[in-house]
């Protein structure tokens, strides 16, 4: 008689961030949820949460490890050291007990080292879910750090050879891979001799359900009547929103032409992207700040066109944000940068114009193109709506994946 392999049924991922914030974490947990598995968090805890609660479907567990940055920053120094979260490694022991936990899913690199340790001492599949390439993150993350004080804890502690090395060794460890995009597949097998099979990729894409948030026909309203590009969601060195500033200075002879930075980022950040403006003297260009996630169709969707100037390096290569697909769900036109898997994609679904990575010249000239071409730009927008809502590039379709592979775990 054949022996019945043992269904996963509950499934305790690991996130060293707070929650709720995070999108992807948010839609693999509600598509696994929908699947009939249970989801338990292990999360960390902000000022005023529960310790333990029942939220949208998934069971949290959050911890008090980074309440602020400096103990964040305390933590980080931990972990590189030793590649595993003392914190994180108590709560999961007595949730893994207290619960039956089948299986460990890992948000990202840093926690992957706490769940290949619990793996030697209890036999326990393993998945690492990478987010994007962490060691090449560091590099950029840090790039506009001034602080004496962080930059040498960087230095010292935060390597991204010696994260590089502990890549190998997780991905060598863990028992499934789950990559962000095929870009990041194609790193992995290449860089780390991974087996093609042993990774699936689960990528960035929209549910439909974005195009029924309520429309905010206010969100502009300081910029009414002008052609409106759009940056939306969260910002860093990474993120190219420098370029797209530094572009508007030759755009200041189009009055009607205006750039919204819809988001935000660290203080040094913000501080960095606003002194630019400021020396530039630009009057083109707009800070909105944090806006609910409730909101963003609406600026996507009031919007001309959605900008994504993202960087070209290890880091944005290997991985897509959910505005890419987002925009194109809001039937408005991209200019993308030619970062690796965003030039691929609007130009493989037609959704969107690139330009060239870190080129505030070309950047200006692509936009000047779509203002001057408003049929490219419907052209764009509808072939990115069509794509989403009635082709196989949203969450419906990609959500399959990942509730495959844990069927068959």
């Amino acid at each position: 008689m054949c022996k019945r392999k043992n269904l996963v049924k509950k499934i305790l991922m690991f996130l060293n961030a707070p929650y709720p914030a995070d999108i992807r974490v948010k839609k693999e947990s509600d598509a696994l949820l929908k699947a009939g598995f249970e989801i338990h968090l292990l999360c960390l805890r902000k000022k005023n949460q529960a310790y333990t609660e029942q939220f949208e479907g998934i069971h949290l567990h959050r911890i008090d490890a980074g309440k602020n940055n400096y103990q964040l920053a305390f933590w980080d120094v931990i972990m590189s050291i030793q590649f595993a979260h003392p914190s994180f490694m108590r709560a999961a022991r007595i949730i893994l007990k207290k619960h039956n936990i089948d299986a460990l899913h890992i948000h990202d690199l840093p926690l992957a080292g706490t769940a290949l340790a619990l793996k030697k001492k209890i036999r326990i599949p393993v998945l690492v879910d990478f987010h994007e390439n962490y060691p090449e993150a560091l590099r950029t993350w840090f790039k506009w750090k001034k602080n004496p004080v962080v930059r040498i804890k960087n230095y010292f502690f935060m390597n991204p050879t010696r994260w590089t090395q502990f890549e190998k060794l997780a991905c060598d460890q863990c028992d499934r891979i789950i990559a962000v995009v095929d870009e990041m597949k194609t790193r992995l097998i290449n860089e780390h001799r991974v087996s093609e099979n042993k990774i699936t990729v689960v990528t960035n894409t929209e549910d439909k359900q974005f195009i029924q948030q309520p429309l905010d026909t206010s969100v502009y309203d300081s910029l009414a009547g002008k052609f409106i590009l759009t940056y939306s969601g969260g910002i860093g060195p990474h993120r190219g929103v420098d370029t797209a500033i530094t572009g508007m200075q030759y755009l200041k002879d189009f009055p009607d032409i205006q750039l919204a930075i819809v988001g935000f980022g660290s203080p040094s950040v913000m501080n960095n992207l606003k002194t630019l403006v400021a020396s530039l003297q630009l009057n083109n260009v707009h800070f909105f700040g944090y806006q609910p996630f409730s909101k963003f169709y609406s600026y996507m969707h009031l919007a001309s066109v959605n900008v994504i100037p993202h960087q070209s390096n290890g880091h944005t290569d290997n991985t897509v944000p959910h505005k890419l697909f987002q925009g194109m769900m809001a039937a408005k036109p991209l200019l993308v940068s030619s970062c690796a898997p965003l030039k691929r994609l609007a130009e493989k679904y037609g959704s969107g114009i690139v330009f060239e990575a870190g080129d505030p010249q070309q950047f200006a000239e692509k936009v000047l193109m779509l203002y001057n071409t408003p049929a490219l730009c419907k052209q764009l927008g509808d072939r990115g709506k069509q794509v989403t809502l009635e082709e196989n590039v949203n969450w419906e379709y990609d959500q399959r994946a990942l509730v495959s592979l844990y069927q068959n775990l």
